[in-house]
């Protein structure tokens, strides 16, 4: 089965990146498809070479200028340079998931503003054992959530970073599906992007 970004992902992350906010959560997508049951055609996680932590985390509202605000740290490894960062204390390990190859992936601009840079995205599929804390995670990020709209003005500053094998990565955006036994993950470097994944495909 194919996967797609989500069009929350796209309408929200648009309208963050013409804004000029290069790090932000983009929204959680909570879809009911039609058809056959979703868990019945979903990649079958298998444990991951390494596993993950996701990390819900503060970034201030303006990039940094001669260092991290009190409180704040630069985000080391493979992350955004330059990015500053405090933990909020969420987090989640992932040790087993389906991993999709990396696609790219432009989000429509907003009416009238400019094209939006180019993303880089894969998806993660958790066994349903681990749905809760992914939920719990990238909902402290999002925040509770309207049938509908935005994320809640709170989420301008937050954001969520993945770390594997002694690196961290800072996402430009994520999405959630299917009960939240998935999560898309975006990258704005294409190599950054086919790291990641290559770090995390599955060894079974």
């Amino acid at each position: 089965m194919p996967f797609q970004p989500s069009p929350r992902l796209s309408s929200v992350l648009a309208s963050v990146l013409a804004a000029g906010v290069m790090l932000t959560v983009v929204g959680c997508s909570h879809l009911t498809p039609l058809g056959p049951d979703p868990a019945a055609t979903m990649p079958q996680p298998h444990h991951l070479r390494s596993p993950l932590v996701l990390q819900a985390v503060r970034v201030p509202q303006s990039a940094p200028v001669g260092g991290c605000p009190a409180g704040y740290v630069m985000l080391p490894g493979g992350g955004s340079p330059g990015m500053c960062y405090r933990t909020t204390g969420t987090r989640v390990t992932i040790t087993s998931a389906a991993v999709s190859p990396v696609s790219p992936f432009r989000p429509p601009p907003p009416p009238g503003q400019q094209a939006v840079p180019v993303q880089y995205v894969f998806w993660l599929t958790v066994p349903a054992a681990d749905a809760p804390a992914l939920t719990a995670v990238t909902t402290t990020v999002t925040g509770p959530q309207r049938p509908q709209g935005p994320p809640t003005a709170s989420a301008a500053t937050s954001a969520l970073t993945i770390s594997v094998a002694g690196r961290t990565w800072g996402l430009v955006g994520f999405a959630t599906q299917f009960t939240g036994r998935q999560l898309e993950v975006a990258l704005s470097s294409r190599n950054q992007a086919l790291q990641l994944q290559r770090i995390l495909a599955a060894s079974g």
